[in-house]
């Protein structure tokens, strides 16, 4: 269960936090883009594992499958925008139950009792993000353009959603960096 947790704490510091405005738009902008926010995964991914020089073939799977998963999602985006969000984080989720299972033996730097923690604080950012992409859905919708929280929630929500990650950005870095 390790391997999951971890992944997934990493994906979702990734993900959001530290997924910006300027490396989204890069990101649709073309692969190198998208390379770099791949590289924030593995960076992230590497900063929790115990060892990550001795999971390269964990790092290289789950960065080509972050990779395929964000090139479909950013090639083919649809609208609403909502559904394809939330079909792309289940695809991200698929994906790191399969690493889990292929590798559960791995070594997160921090323990369970932390890492369980830092997981659902995070999931407070994913949560906002998913209410910002749908408050930008309703606003192409006639019924919503007048709703003032509509349209707070589209104005504000991404910042607040960056800002609340990055406590847990920092929390696990100094934790990295103490328990080296």
């Amino acid at each position: 269960m390790t391997t999951f947790f971890t992944l997934l704490l990493a994906h979702l510091l990734a993900d959001f936090p530290l997924q910006t405005n300027r490396i989204f738009r890069l990101k649709v902008a073309g692969n190198v883009g998208l390379a770099l926010h791949v590289g924030i995964h593995l960076i992230m991914t590497g900063l929790l594992l115990q060892n990550p020089a001795q999971h390269i073939d964990l790092l290289l799977v789950l960065g080509v499958a972050h990779f395929v998963t964000d090139w479909i999602k950013v090639r083919f985006p649809g609208e609403p925008q909502w559904p394809g969000f939330i079909l792309d984080q289940l695809a991200h989720l698929t994906a790191i139950v399969l690493l889990a299972i292929w590798q559960p033996a791995v070594t997160a730097v921090l323990p369970l009792s932390l890492l369980l923690p830092l997981i659902l604080f995070v999931f407070l950012p994913a949560a906002l993000m998913l209410l910002w992409v749908w408050a930008n859905d309703a606003q192409e919708q006639n019924r919503y353009q007048q709703s003032r929280s509509v349209n707070w929630a589209s104005q504000r929500l991404l910042t607040i959603s960056q800002r609340t990650g990055w406590i847990a950005v920092v929390v696990v870095i100094a934790c990295r960096l103490f328990l080296l």
